[in-house]
């Protein structure tokens, strides 16, 4: 693929982003032979035409992360995309439906909130837990580009991992002691408890997940930058959400909780 098709594909789904208005997914139509390297140079090109717009990357998020997921996807590992400044909620705002192009669906991750630089290649879990400051419950508004839904990877990555919102929690947890591991979940969809898990379903720790996209970033020339956040991966199921809704995630350990609620 050569130069100008990326960029070309790249400004499709940067539109369809800022119009809200769904594409038909690429490898469904016009690059079936797509490769994952080239998908990430359409998101690249894409985040190019964000900060030309006047976006800032804030962090970067982790997808797939789930192994059982990632084998029923045919992949061998997780994905990645770019938080801009525009994509941030506040958990005490409604999300507004008319402001995302397609269905929501929640995820709750652990947020690593970083003070320190990381890049690849050599990153460990140990040199991720060094380099953060400390971690906030969060949640990931799933939002995808593409419609009809396409079970390719490839147009996963060019959609920016499918990262619609972020929203934090108010608490940041120091990481000294925190058992990575163990930190349970549990998910609350109006007032009712609809999802249990545990931080050991991402990668079986989510500092393992950090440390991979520190890794994986190096071979585009990327790090992770000190005041990044990293949405380290989906510790539970991804719930889809309709106008009213209203979801609450309550992390063990003293990690801490966040609500996120949809109008239309």
């Amino acid at each position: 693929m050569d130069a100008a098709t990326i960029k070309k594909l790249a400004r499709k789904i940067f539109q369809a982003e800022v119009q809200r208005k769904a594409i038909p997914p690429f490898t469904e139509t016009s690059h079936p032979d797509m490769t994952i390297e080239e998908a990430y140079k359409i998101q690249l090109a894409a985040v190019d035409l964000k900060l030309k717009a006047g976006q800032r990357i804030v962090g970067k998020k982790i997808g797939l992360t789930n192994i059982a997921v990632q084998k029923a996807r045919g992949i061998s590992e997780p994905d990645y995309g770019h938080i801009m400044d525009v994509l941030m909620g506040n958990q005490d705002l409604p999300l507004k439906l008319s402001a995302l192009t397609s269905a929501p669906a929640v995820e709750a991750e652990l947020a690593f909130v970083l003070n320190k630089d990381l890049q690849g290649p050599g990153v460990t879990a140990g040199k991720v837990i060094e380099a953060t400051a400390g971690v906030m419950p969060a949640l990931e508004i799933v939002e995808r580009r593409f419609f009809p839904l396409c079970k390719s990877v490839k147009d996963s990555i060019c959609d920016n991992a499918a990262c619609g919102r972020i929203v934090l929690g108010a608490k940041l947890t120091p990481v000294p002691g925190l058992d990575f591991r163990t930190i349970g979940l549990v998910i609350e969809k109006n007032g009712q408890p609809i999802d249990m898990s545990c931080s050991a379903a991402v990668l079986g720790s989510p500092a393992e997940s950090v440390a991979w996209l520190a890794n994986k970033l190096a071979g585009y020339g990327v790090g992770l930058k000190a005041g990044e956040i990293v949405m380290s991966g989906s510790i539970g199921l991804m719930h889809a959400a309709q106008a009213g809704d209203c979801f609450y995630a309550h992390f063990g350990n003293g990690v801490g909780s966040v609500k996120v609620s949809f109008v239309e």
